[in-house]
């Protein structure tokens, strides 16, 4: 999951990263000094994004037992996931 990056630079937690909101989001929060782990149950629908450094952590919102590494080491986490 790590990327090497700067740990003392903050670290959050963006689920629903594919979604419109998310997309724009990510850039703002890099811009903004932060780290950024992405939470998706595929993380290759993240590849190709233009998003250097952004962590990918494999899990699913209904699954608790899924969140605890995604969550490890994160201050702020934002929730765009919705069920339609």
């Amino acid at each position: 999951m790590s990327t090497g990056e700067d740990p003392g630079r903050p670290l959050v937690l963006v689920t629903g990263a594919t979604g419109y909101i998310g997309g724009r989001l990510i850039p703002r929060l890099l811009a903004a000094g932060h780290r950024v782990r992405c939470l998706s149950r595929n993380p290759q629908r993240l590849a190709g994004r233009p998003w250097p450094g952004v962590e990918s952590a494999r899990g699913d919102v209904s699954d608790p037992e899924s969140l605890a590494a995604a969550l490890e080491g994160v201050e702020q986490a934002y929730y765009l996931v919705h069920a339609m």
